[in-house]
């Protein structure tokens, strides 16, 4: 199409006539996100309007746009593919949702798509599938164990002092915790870039950042990390035989007070995932 205003990173460039766009991009930019400004139109492929910049730049990206109604055969044609990779019915069925799929991908090819699009969209429905679990599950465990801990500051530090099991008990939180905390920081930076890849959604990435920087800087790194180390380093110092009723109170009045204070943060911490949670899966 010539002559389309197209919004590159909110930037508006125009096509040629030929229907190519030529823009100049910054060194070392990885991909763009396109937009229309036309409301009878809307990009098809690539999801979301996200295109990876290309190493050879005799590879130029193809931009398909369409009725916003168009949209829903790529996304049939890939819940499709989804159910064959799932498919535990037997060859009956399965031949029928082959069927299916073949019907759709040359309707699809009809509308300009291309079977390398086609191969892209299921790639990308591919790393969906394979790190959807993944980061999920690790961020609901991180809640899960900061409110565990939490719990056992609240109700343990009123017998470590007096009972070893009880002390034991909270190690153990602290340990699966900081078990938890470690895997989820190492893989923050890789879940950010699985997100941008596989799900191609600014809001949605948006909403990770504002997650793990939250969950890992402000509740780990600004309280939980020191609220740890200073109060089970005081309670050690305690049972090592420093058993003073004025440190005993001093420890207890400490954890009281830092308690108050994570309360509102894990409240917030839980809104803001399962907001994101919500998104992942749609």
């Amino acid at each position: 199409m010539k002559d389309m205003t197209v919004l590159v990173n909110s930037n508006p460039a125009v096509t040629n006539d030929a229907g190519i766009l030529v823009i100049g991009l910054p060194d070392n930019t990885m991909h763009v996100k396109v937009a229309l400004q036309q409301a009878d139109y809307t990009i098809l492929y690539p999801t979301a309007g996200y295109i990876a910049i290309p190493r050879d730049l005799n590879d130029m990206p193809e931009i398909i746009i369409g009725s916003p109604n168009d949209n829903t055969y790529l996304n049939q044609y890939l819940n499709l593919y989804k159910a064959i990779k799932n498919n535990n019915a037997g060859s009956a069925q399965l031949n029928l949702l082959n069927q299916k799929l073949d019907s759709l991908q040359a309707s699809l090819l009809q509308m300009n798509y291309t079977e390398s699009d086609l191969r892209s969209a299921k790639d990308m429905q591919d790393g969906r599938d394979e790190y959807y679990k993944e980061i999920s599950e690790n961020l609901n465990d991180f809640v899960s164990r900061a409110i565990d801990l939490k719990t056992a500051f609240e109700y343990l530090t009123g017998y470590v002092f007096d009972n070893h099991e009880a002390f034991q008990q909270l190690y153990t939180a602290v340990t699966d915790y900081n078990n938890v905390y470690n895997i989820l920081n190492r893989q923050r930076n890789n879940y950010a870039k699985y997100i941008i890849n596989y799900w191609q959604d600014d809001s949605l990435s948006t909403l990770y950042n504002s997650l793990i920087q939250y969950a890992l800087d402000t509740v780990h790194t600004g309280n939980f990390f020191p609220m740890t180390n200073e109060n089970v380093n005081s309670i050690n110092q305690y049972l090592s035989g420093n058993k003073s009723t004025d440190l005993k109170d001093k420890i207890q009045q400490h954890i009281k007070q830092e308690i108050n204070s994570v309360e509102p943060m894990l409240i917030i911490l839980q809104q803001r995932n399962a907001a994101f949670q919500k998104e992942l899966t749609m």
